[in-house]
């Protein structure tokens, strides 16, 4: 019997009672390579050492911005900047904006951390916007009160909190990095080209006409073979924070505006959220869209099964 031709309550059965409990692997919890950023500005952290349970902070500050005036684009790494951010001020892009609490009719405070600028040195001026920076954003507070020994330890840390918003997106790529080896072993079976991560707009190179209303949106995976073209989304769910009725909805709406323009759809899901208290928009799912499976099934056959008659 086909997957395709099961009842829809056996098949949103067999799909509940086979979820992947994580998509958490070993790297996971912490890049530890974005963890490392502080090492282009070592020199310049071990330098702040000396600003440590000073008596003389402002005298120490004052002297360290003369001989190592790059000192100063540290402080995107102290205050936790994010990794962009931080990226776009040290290149010169950017510059960071603090807002004016005086309401004195003067304009935002702006600093720049560029460090090509910084290595030309700084004049008494500067030092002195960069010290009331270091001073009313707490880094005089940290420095006197808090750190006790190492500057870089201290980074380290901050890197590695940072590096918890970049979670949610690992915890995706590690879900489809786990179903692309099933689609692709398929794909290379049936001879069929396999695109992954791009815009639907990457098509018009092979000579489809994409709309504009589809084509800077991004697919996952895309399969391409005798003119027909096959899109799978996957994605992974956890139990908290996710709306299954949404979810639905949403790949429902993407499927009626892929069918438009003559793409065909495919949802390849997993995660806890599909669990019991799901079933009825799981099988509103099974109802609208013409292809779901999550991980198991596709495992046992279901997703060579949709790949193998769609394009036949």
């Amino acid at each position: 019997m086909k997957f395709k031709e099961m009842e829809i309550e056996k098949i949103s059965e067999l799909f509940v009672d086979n979820l992947v409990e994580t998509n958490r692997g070993f790297d996971f919890y912490v890049n530890w390579e974005n963890a490392e950023d502080y090492k282009d500005f070592e020199i310049e952290l071990n330098a702040m050492n000396v600003l440590i349970r000073t008596d003389d902070i402002k005298s120490k500050f004052y002297e360290l911005a003369k001989k190592l005036p790059t000192f100063i684009a540290t402080f995107p790494l102290l205050f936790a900047l994010s990794k962009n951010e931080r990226q776009d001020v040290w290149n010169g892009k950017n510059s960071l904006l603090v807002v004016n609490e005086q309401l004195d009719g003067n304009d935002n405070f702006k600093y720049d951390f560029n460090v090509l600028e910084l290595k030309k040195g700084l004049d008494d001026s500067k030092i002195d916007e960069y010290y009331i920076l270091f001073d009313r954003i707490g880094l005089k507070h940290l420095f006197e009160n808090l750190l006790t020994k190492s500057v870089i330890d201290y980074v380290i840390g901050v890197l590695v909190g940072l590096d918890t918003n970049g979670r949610k997106n690992r915890g995706g790529t590690a879900f489809e990095d786990a179903c692309e080896p099933i689609i692709s072993e398929i794909c290379d079976h049936y001879g069929i080209k396999l695109i992954s991560q791009k815009q639907f707009k990457v098509l018009r190179e092979l000579g489809f006409e994409i709309s504009e209303d589809v084509a800077n949106r991004k697919a996952d995976f895309i399969l391409v073979k005798n003119e027909k073209i096959l899109n799978i989304e996957v994605d992974y769910f956890f139990r908290g924070g996710s709306k299954p009725e949404e979810i639905i909805d949403s790949y429902i709406n993407r499927q009626n505006d892929l069918a438009k323009i003559n793409i065909g759809f495919a949802l390849l899901t997993d995660g806890m959220c599909w669990d019991n208290k799901a079933k009825n928009q799981l099988q509103k799912g099974f109802r609208n869209l013409d292809n779901l499976m999550n991980y198991h099934l596709s495992k046992i056959g279901m997703l060579e099964e949709i790949i193998s008659e769609y394009f036949n």
